[in-house]
């Protein structure tokens, strides 16, 4: 008698998750997600373009400086340090405001968007890793990489870029934790929502549950922390192997985020659908948008600075290098001043010589005057 409700009980159990929870446009809409991985892709792509042109003795100061050819290599590298960096701060700032939300509501929010977040917003860290570990490499090559702090209580490599590197890394690592946390009260008999989602093509139909997923989320985590502390902190001999680690993860996190999300759609409840648009959707889509202007503008610039050497040859770069250095840095009111005299000059109409030599001698005093003054105070 007991061996048959002992069975009943295992029949009536759900092998499946019937609970998953309620929609949640702002983490699990279209918007969000293609917004952070087609910005991650481009990141990658950029990476490792980057990287096998520095391997073909492309992107090297090979020239001694001073040269033209060195002038040229510096013009070139900088280049691709501003196309490096196209949208990566905006998405490192949309992945920080994902993950606080998530946090904020960390009670409400439902496993499945829980995990949500974390697939989409590894592809922040993925794309900032790649970009960092290239970044930093041109910034050593032209000398314009600052990496020290004046005040010796402070670490090295604190300019702003790293420290929204250093909160992204924090704030993931919390949401790691939760993530574990929450999986550990993985249910698939709770009656309320948010207690488990659907598993199909995320592991094998004879897979523990919670253990696998908890081991998944772990082994991901630490391999993309390790990657992003290696981007901030290791030589560029290490950029190789730190490519091709961030870069093994963007399939696997895209294949995560596309079916666990296919899979759970048809058993979220409520009205609301997730792939309707509203202003987090939008906004996500318009940095996208704004990220790829900016790369075909920068992408622009190089092409027609190419084709300028081409013609001209590298002392093009040297020309144009001299003819920005050579300009004067003037204050606001030196520009005023300047302004004003053109003024007087084009009202004046034609006079005489002699007065515009006096004028021009009158206004070389007052300059001077206010120029001592200044250096006085």
């Amino acid at each position: 008698m007991s061996e048959s409700s002992e069975t009943t009980e295992l029949q009536a159990e759900p092998t499946q998750c019937e609970h998953v929870g309620e929609p949640m446009p702002d983490i699990a809409g279209y918007g969000i997600l293609l917004g952070l991985s087609v910005q991650a892709l481009i990141s990658l792509v950029l990476a490792f373009w980057v990287f096998f042109w520095t391997k073909l003795g492309r992107l090297t100061m090979q020239h001694p400086e001073g040269t033209a050819e060195h002038a040229s290599e510096k013009k070139r590298l900088g280049f691709v340090s501003e196309i490096l960096m196209v949208g990566n701060d905006l998405q490192m700032i949309t992945g920080v405001a994902l993950i606080i939300t998530a946090l904020t509501d960390w009670e409400g929010i439902d496993l499945y968007h829980l995990r949500l977040v974390y697939e989409t917003v590894s592809f922040v860290g993925i794309s900032n890793a790649a970009a960092l570990v290239c970044w930093t490499f041109v910034g050593a090559k032209t000398k314009t990489l600052k990496t020290r702090s004046n005040h010796k209580f402070i670490p090295a490599h604190w300019t702003p870029r790293f420290r929204v590197s250093y909160i992204f890394a924090v704030l993931f690592l919390v949401l790691t934790v939760l993530l574990e946390v929450r999986l550990g009260k993985w249910s698939l008999t709770e009656e309320e929502n948010g207690f488990c989602y659907v598993t199909t093509g995320l592991t094998s139909a004879d897979a523990a549950q919670p253990r696998t997923d908890k081991a998944y989320v772990a082994v991901t985590a630490s391999w993309l922390l390790m990657v992003l502390f290696g981007s901030l902190f290791c030589s560029a001999n290490f950029r190789k192997p730190l490519l091709i680690l961030s870069g093994l993860q963007f399939p696997l996190h895209l294949y995560m985020m596309i079916k666990l999300r296919t899979e759970n759609q048809p058993f979220l409840e409520g009205e609301e659908s997730e792939n309707a648009w509203d202003f987090g959707q939008t906004t996500a889509t318009l940095l996208l948008g704004l990220a790829i202007g900016q790369l075909i503008h920068q992408g622009v610039q190089y092409i027609k600075f190419e084709q300028a050497v081409k013609k001209h040859g590298a002392a093009y770069a040297l020309a144009e290098h001299d003819e920005k250095a050579n300009e004067p840095v003037v204050s606001l009111v030196e520009e005023g001043l300047r302004q004003v005299q053109e003024l007087k000059q084009t009202s004046s109409g034609p006079r005489s010589l002699r007065g515009n030599n006096n004028n021009a001698e009158r206004y070389d005093e007052s300059y001077e005057l206010m120029r001592n003054h200044e250096n006085r105070a």
